[in-house]
């Protein structure tokens, strides 16, 4: 992703009353580690009555494995921009959280 403009004041506190929390950055956290990635692949395409029984199970050993993988690997690129560059990390954060989150709980 190139470099992200700086959000101003008025624009966060517009969409974050009350501040950036900690469950907002949260929900940017899952919405890069879980929400984009092969959960997508997953969910998309057709409902299927099989999907209603309990009994039977509705992801495979390597697709968890594949989530799985795939959100430590965003997670862990996250917190080495965390510690690498705290603002960046700050305005990435937030901007996941604009473009993914908007209608998630705070």
């Amino acid at each position: 992703m190139g470099e992200l403009p700086e959000f101003p004041p008025e624009f966060l506190a517009q969409h974050f009353p009350g501040g950036f929390t900690l469950r907002d950055e949260a929900n940017a956290i899952v919405a890069q580690a879980l929400r984009n990635g092969p959960l997508e692949d997953l969910h998309a395409g057709e409902p299927s009555k099989l999907l209603e029984d309990d009994s039977l199970s509705r992801i495979t050993n390597a697709e968890m494995k594949a989530l799985l993988l795939y959100a430590c690997e965003r997670v862990e690129e996250l917190l080495r921009l965390k510690e690498r560059d705290p603002k960046s990390y700050d305005t990435l954060v937030k901007f996941y959280n604009i473009q993914s989150c908007g209608q998630w709980e705070r």
